[in-house]
């Protein structure tokens, strides 16, 4: 079931700098100064709470600050080379961290403070809209988005080529359509398609992931591949995450001729199945789920629906940006039931053994 962004703000975001809901402060440590994590045992180095991947999975009351800069907390984060995981003996986890930190950096965006909006063309330098044939009607279309997570190779939901030939990528432009008025699309043809070994459609879709080999390395500048999420716990669910696609509005809706965005939130994975239960669903190790959740108590979501499989679902730390998930399934749009999501951290070793051999 494919699935877009019905129009709400997320609820539950906390702002990190909230000094007053952290404990273990050490005031006498600045930015770039040694520092020993809550536990007492795992060394860190003092960084901005919007720069540490490794907060997004520890409770805001189990932080360690190191200082207070005007309105922003300097915490104890976990020691990374730039950008990147490493593991106890100092290296990088895994090749993947070690290419996140090769990236160049995303532009500035603002893209947390969102209700279902059009996306500005500097949100998503990796995103681009596949053009799929479909082999029962001979026709051409964009169905599903993909992400671009090397110079060659772009990331994308499996069961959007199931039946289907990926024809080419269209990237660098917010519209489906062409207008003489914007800079030319950048249409990247596909050589080859991946797709995971075990992945399964019925009864029930499993490891719903695939990788498109480019037909040409990806030499624009404007075009910034995203990283991959290697940690192996999901993001809080008090921290804000991004969806995007050009997707309709409902499940019998038309693609959007613009990129949309909205922001998002994981559920916790019991909270997650107790609510699919009543659809007899339940998530699998390679599935997380997520929704939008309105303040306002109207019954309104923010979520995914048909023609956004494969986007994204994103988490921006500082100047990076990382795919947590790729939009998969759900029971309706924009209900109370969250959409699935393919767990990105389960796929790393896969990922790796084609694109970084």
């Amino acid at each position: 079931m494919f699935r877009v962004l019905s129009i709400v703000i997320a609820a539950r975001i906390v702002w990190f700098g909230l000094a007053s809901e952290i404990t273990f402060q050490d005031s006498s440590l600045q930015e770039g100064d040694t520092c020993t994590l809550a536990d007492g045992l795992t060394r860190g180095s003092c960084r901005r709470d919007t720069n540490c991947i490794s907060l997004k999975t520890i409770p805001q009351k189990d932080w360690k600050t190191c200082s207070l800069d005007k309105n922003s907390s300097i915490v104890c984060c976990i020691d990374t080379k730039p950008d990147g995981v490493q593991d106890v003996r100092g290296g990088f986890r895994y090749k993947s961290d070690q290419m996140c930190a090769s990236f160049p950096e995303m532009p500035a965006t603002g893209n947390h403070i969102l209700n279902g909006i059009e996306a500005d063309l500097e949100d998503f330098p990796y995103l681009g809209a596949l053009a799929l044939l479909d082999n029962y009607t001979s026709t051409v279309s964009y169905r599903c988005g993909a992400n671009l997570i090397s110079d060659r190779f772009m990331l994308t939901a499996a069961h959007c080529l199931f039946g289907k030939q990926a024809i080419h990528v269209r990237m660098g432009t917010l519209s489906l359509t062409d207008n003489p008025d914007e800079d030319a699309p950048v249409i990247i043809g596909v050589e080859r398609v991946f797709f995971h070994r075990n992945y399964t459609r019925r009864p029930i879709t499993r490891n719903d992931i695939a990788l498109i080999k480019l037909n040409r390395t990806v030499v624009e500048d404007f075009l910034i591949p995203v990283c991959l999420y290697t940690e192996q716990n999901d993001p809080l669910p008090t921290v804000p995450l991004t969806i995007a696609g050009w997707g309709g509005n409902d499940s019998a809706s038309l693609m959007s001729s613009s990129l949309m965005k909205a922001s998002v939130t994981t559920y916790e994975r019991d909270e997650c199945n107790s609510l699919l239960a009543k659809k007899i669903v339940r998530l699998s190790n390679d599935q997380l789920c997520a929704l939008g959740r309105s303040e306002l108590n109207d019954g309104l979501r923010n979520d995914t629906c048909v023609g956004d499989s494969g986007g994204p679902l994103e988490l921006s730390i500082g100047r990076r940006k990382y795919i947590v998930g790729l939009t998969s399934t759900g029971i309706v749009c924009g209900n109370e039931f969250p959409s699935i999501y393919t767990r990105i951290s389960q796929f790393i070793d896969w990922i790796e053994s084609i694109v970084w051999p």
